[in-house]
């Protein structure tokens, strides 16, 4: 929820002083304007980050419901109904169909992060890895080839 904080106080601080200097342009000053600016600023902010925040959520529920899974059903032990059910179950059509199962996905899935950073860490250490391995054997085929010709030459 902090994450939901600072994009609406980014955002309020923004909306809010161009909403002083348009108030202060057009009325002379600028309180009201940015009392209005900023609070709308807030509600927007936050409404976008909860936009965003619960479509990555639900992405990554497909990807990982296991992990989710997990974070679900530690993070919210009165609802013991979520350990009950298998992984099969938490699916990202299921959780966001209404905002309660939406806001308690979005939760384990800031929970999750560290989880979820190390997979994707770990998932480019492999590409980089298969990666340096092709480039190294392009070179001995390469270098072969060229010694195959050199060779052919004399």
């Amino acid at each position: 929820m902090l994450r939901s904080m600072l994009a609406g106080t980014a955002t309020a601080a923004v909306v809010g002083l161009a909403a002083s200097f348009v108030g202060a342009s057009i009325w002379g000053t600028a309180g009201l304007p940015f009392i209005i600016g900023s609070s709308l600023g807030f509600v927007l902010g936050s409404t976008r980050w909860y936009v965003a925040a619960s479509q990555e959520a639900l992405l990554q529920l497909d990807k990982y419901p296991s992990i989710l899974r997990l974070h679900l059903v530690s993070n919210f032990p009165w609802k013991p109904e979520l350990g009950r059910l298998g992984v099969e179950w938490y699916t990202a059509r299921r959780f966001g169909s209404n905002w309660q199962m939406k806001s308690m996905l979005i939760a384990a899935w800031l929970t999750a992060q560290p989880a979820l950073d190390e997979i994707r860490s770990r998932r480019e250490t492999e590409l980089v890895e298969a990666y340096s391995r092709q480039r190294i054997l392009e070179r001995v085929s390469s270098s072969e080839r060229e010694d195959q010709d050199d060779g052919g030459e004399s």
